[in-house]
């Protein structure tokens, strides 16, 4: 049973940078829910009021932080959907009932688009060659 006051947010809010990482803010009747994930370390913690509930290390796209709060059993669910944009869904589940989803996505910056593939490609095809030249002039002038 799913509250239609809580639906799920339509579009990924691009907000994100890699050093703040993704901050999730839920309101369960006055009661502050934050979720925070690293970016760079893979540290997910679920805050309730201030005080930390949950905490873990994940590198994978999926994750699931369980707690319970005043008779109230939460999950929080990160899901990585595009790796590509670092759009990231967090999910709030209280009681096994679907809460809420939010969705962030990283600053469009940092999304790899497909103008940035052809830069990345170039940039890897110039440093092998340019890894190539150095060893072989190495070689040339010190010897093997």
């Amino acid at each position: 049973m799913e509250n239609n006051n809580l639906a799920t947010e339509s579009e990924a809010i691009a907000s994100v940078n890699y050093s703040d990482g993704f901050t999730f803010d839920f309101n369960d009747d006055g009661r502050l829910i934050n979720v925070f994930g690293s970016a760079w370390t893979g540290k997910e913690t679920v805050s309730f009021d201030g005080n930390i509930v949950a905490e873990k290390r994940s590198y994978s796209r999926k994750s699931i932080l369980d707690f319970t709060v005043e008779g109230d059993r939460y999950e929080v669910e990160f899901n990585m959907v595009d790796m590509l944009r670092g759009e990231l869904h967090c999910t709030l589940i209280k009681n096994g009932v679907h809460f809420k989803t939010l969705k962030k996505a990283l600053k469009n910056k940092y999304q790899i688009t497909s103008k940035s593939w052809w830069k990345m490609l170039l940039l890897f095809f110039v440093g092998g060659f340019s890894g190539y030249i150095s060893v072989h002039l190495i070689f040339k002038f010190f010897g093997e």
